[in-house]
């Protein structure tokens, strides 16, 4: 899921709302600043919403190499614990049978 919630976008996108408004209402009209207002709300709702999800991206790749490398740590010791499990008969059978074949 995403960082944060839907309320930061919302947070972000007034903030840039007042800004732009305060900014445009000593030049321009009631209606256009409040126009422009709204656009740039809508423009900071969208910025702030695609860098959420950039960012939530990067963290589950993160999180899933992260994984990834415990789970190849815990396969190579369950390999080296098989390892362990032959007997010195069990190796020379295995050894003899090899020789077998390759003799014949």
């Amino acid at each position: 899921m995403f960082i944060g919630s839907w309320k930061i976008n919302v947070i972000i996108s007034f903030t840039g709302f007042s800004l732009v408004f305060i900014g445009s209402f000593s030049m321009n009209g009631l209606p256009t600043s409040l126009l422009r207002a709204c656009l740039a709300f809508l423009f900071f709702y969208i910025v702030s919403y695609f860098v959420r999800w950039l960012w939530a991206l990067a963290s589950k790749d993160n999180a899933l190499k992260t994984k990834e490398k415990l789970d190849i740590e815990e396969s190579e010791q369950g390999e080296a614990r098989k390892e362990e499990q032959y007997s010195e008969a069990d190796i020379e059978k295995t050894s003899q049978y090899v020789k077998d074949l390759i003799n014949n």
